[in-house]
């Protein structure tokens, strides 16, 4: 009884090994003859441009409509303080995601090692910087950690205890609880770009909103930038709408508005002209600082 079951278990044993063995080889068979089978060369140019044309007429375009969703939405944004939802590290962020990961992107790509922001708010955004350059600074094979630095600055001073929390990043940032154009912030950042020499300066203006302030800032802080390709971020140019009743009861700067946008083009204008250019690359899917990103062309 005992040695007919133990060969009914070894028979079928051998039958389902015998069964996986020949699926394996089916299935590597019929992979080989779909690859082998697949073409080795691109499609000829002259069949990429039929092809282009057979879909154009499925996936036109309307971009008029874009631009109306996009200020719909930014109406939506704004009216209802969606950009008070978000924080980071567990302080408030009010940075919009898309925005986030641009920054991101700029400071990691161009090896930025020194950060210089207006507005520093509770200081989410210079935890972000912090955190974000930390990570390409540091060597871990040698466990040590390339030079850099935030100079972030608000007239409130509340940034101090919220950055406090996290006393490595804290290391890397000096909050400055001044106005961005008084003489002893001015002094504190000319005294940190003199120390440091950086390599690639990346400057985030995001305090007083209003067209004058906004182009004080750009006039001054321009001059601290390194390089040509290095950016300055002029945050919610989008407050230049018209419904915005706060940026727009008054024109200046040559404007409809009084927000940031017309600070962007009288500077564009003047002493930026033929040296600093509007980056539309940088407005990946939505940005709230449409025609911000100020790259240094010269």
């Amino acid at each position: 009884m005992f040695t007919k079951s133990y060969q009914g278990i070894l028979m079928g044993f051998i039958i389902g090994v015998t069964c996986t063995l020949w699926l394996q080889q089916n299935s590597q068979i019929k992979t080989t003859e779909m690859i082998t089978s697949a073409p080795t060369t691109l499609p000829s140019s002259s069949t990429y441009e039929q092809s282009k044309s057979n879909l154009s007429p499925k996936f036109s375009i309307n971009y008029d409509n874009i631009a109306q969703f996009y200020e719909e939405y930014y109406k939506f944004y704004e009216l209802n303080r969606e950009w008070q939802k978000k924080s980071f590290l567990g302080v408030h962020f009010l940075q919009n995601p898309n925005d986030a990961i641009t920054i991101a992107e700029i400071l990691h790509d161009q090896d930025i090692d020194l950060v210089i922001e207006t507005g520093t708010y509770r200081g989410g955004a210079a935890l972000f910087f912090a955190s974000v350059m930390y990570q390409y600074r540091y060597n871990a094979s040698t466990k040590t950690i390339r030079p850099f630095k935030i100079v972030t600055m608000d007239i409130n001073g509340e940034a101090k205890t919220f950055i406090s929390r996290y006393p490595l990043l804290a290391s890397y940032i000096t909050f400055i609880p001044h106005g961005s154009t008084t003489e002893i912030a001015k002094s504190i950042v000319n005294r940190t770009f003199i120390e440091m020499k950086p390599t690639n300066v990346f400057i985030s203006l995001d305090g007083n909103h209003y067209a004058e302030s906004v182009y004080d800032e750009l006039v001054y802080y321009q001059n601290y930038l390194s390089n040509i390709g290095n950016y300055i971020l002029v945050q919610d140019t989008r407050l230049s709408s018209k419904w915005h009743t706060m940026f727009c009861a008054e024109p200046k700067l040559g404007g409809p508005c009084n927000g940031p946008q017309e600070a962007v083009n009288w500077f564009l204008k003047n002493e930026g002209q033929g040296r600093f250019v509007i980056d539309p690359a940088k407005e990946y899917l939505f940005s709230t600082h449409h025609n911000g990103w100020l790259k240094k062309i010269a």
